[in-house]
C-alpha cells in the first residue's frame, strides 16, 4: 500500500527557508542534510544534467517537509498565488490560532497575508507566506 512520505519544496535560500518553518511554523529539523550534491543519479532524477542540491528535512508529527536549494542548474521562481494552477499551499493545525497570529505579527519578518478569517462554524485560520512566497497557512478547528 502506498503511503505519503514527505512533501518537497523548491526553495531560494535553504537556511532562510529551515529557519522559517522551524521558528515560525514549529517544525523540527532532522540532523541529516545534504550539501552541494551532484551525481549522474540526481541528473537522472530530475531531469536536469549538472544540478547540484542543498536539501534539509523538517517534520511536524509524522508529516515531513524537504527543503530544496539549487546551487548549479535552478530553474525560475514560480507565481504562488492561490489562484494559480499547481500553486501548492500548506496547512498547520495550532490550538490557539489567535496566539499564533499575534505571535506572528509580533515577529515583523513574516508576511501575514489575511486577516484572522472564520472559514467554517469550527473552523478559524489566516495566512502567511514562507520566504519564497508558498502561501501557509495557520488554522484552529474548534468544537
Amino acid at each position: 500500500m502506498a503511503e505519503l512520505f514527505h512533501v518537497g519544496l523548491t526553495v531560494k535560500n535553504l537556511e532562510r527557508s529551515v529557519a522559517f518553518y522551524r521558528d515560525v511554523v514549529g517544525m523540527k529539523e532532522h540532523e541529516w542534510r545534504m550539501m552541494n550534491a551532484k551525481s549522474k543519479e540526481f541528473d537522472t532524477l530530475t531531469n536536469n544534467p549538472g544540478a547540484e542540491l542543498k536539501v534539509a528535512h523538517l517534520t511536524l508529527d509524522s508529516f515531513m517537509l524537504q527543503l530544496i536549494e539549487y546551487v548549479a542548474r535552478g530553474g525560475t521562481t514560480l507565481d504562488l498565488h492561490h489562484n494559480n494552477v499547481g500553486s501548492p499551499h500548506l496547512c498547520i493545525y495550532v490550538p490557539d490560532v489567535e496566539a499564533k497570529y499575534k505571535e506572528v505579527q509580533q515577529r515583523g519578518d513574516v508576511t501575514i497575508t489575511s486577516g484572522l478569517v472564520q472559514i467554517a462554524p469550527t473552523m478559524r485560520s489566516f495566512y502567511t507566506e514562507d520566504p519564497d512566497g508558498v502561501p501557509v497557512e495557520f488554522l484552529q478547528v474548534t468544537r
